[in-house]
């Protein structure tokens, strides 16, 4: 695996993008912990209301910020930055157990050939999606939540969120992580988790790209 950075392959994955799109991952999941402390919740409580969290934050988002768009609002969502998509799932980015890690639904391929198609560089995504080549370069991409399994069990868990390129092949080929991105960065060290605080309701209307680009000014 090389020392590149996400930008070295797609331009738009710039460390100030990447860090708000993570951070914002990273904060559902510690107010996911914060809510919900009953006995009757569970591993699978938590987690289903951790990623319908994540995934509206990240609707959320993208009414903030021009650069970022929804490709698929549904539950697989797929959202791009500038045209270049991405997904997001909990996993082991190194030892992959979910099928959005590794498979590349229809409308994000659509995505991919279509940002392809739109962008002059020496890079070919489309070609290494498609062709039959031995390359170790990204072709899709992950944010990846990785929880500490054993301290879950404790009611205490830490996290880490990376930003992961994959070759065709499956391989991890390039690997963005926030903690070194991030100052101040933050996580669980004991049991006690804080107090919980109230959230409103997210936004999940998708927005005007149009509308969104306009204020471009206002929020870069």
């Amino acid at each position: 695996m090389s020392e590149n950075v996400p930008s070295d392959f797609v331009a738009s994955f710039t460390n100030e993008r990447l860090a708000i799109i993570a951070q914002a991952l990273l904060d559902e999941c510690f107010s996911t912990d914060d809510d919900l402390q009953s006995k009757f919740d569970s591993g699978y409580s938590i987690g289903c209301t951790r990623f319908d969290r994540q995934k509206n934050r990240l609707k959320n988002l993208a009414l903030d910020h021009w650069w970022l768009g929804i490709t698929d609002p549904s539950n697989r969502l797929v959202m791009n930055i500038e045209g270049a998509p991405f997904r997001f799932t909990r996993d082991d980015y190194l030892s992959p157990t979910k099928v959005a890690l590794t498979a590349v639904c229809e409308t994000e391929s659509t995505q991919i050939k279509k940002f392809a198609r739109e962008q002059q560089t020496s890079f070919n995504w489309e070609d290494e999606l498609d062709n039959d080549i031995e390359s170790e370069n990204p072709v899709r991409w992950r944010f990846v939540i990785d929880v500490n399994q054993s301290a879950e069990e404790d009611n205490s868990r830490d996290y880490e969120v990376f930003f992961v390129g994959y070759s065709r092949h499956d391989d991890p080929s390039c690997i963005w992580k926030l903690s070194e991105h991030v100052s101040g960065y933050v996580t669980s060290i004991d049991s006690e988790l804080a107090k919980a605080v109230s959230l409103s309701s997210p936004k999940t209307s998708i927005p005007n790209t149009d509308e969104s680009k306009k204020t471009h000014d206002k929020n870069e």
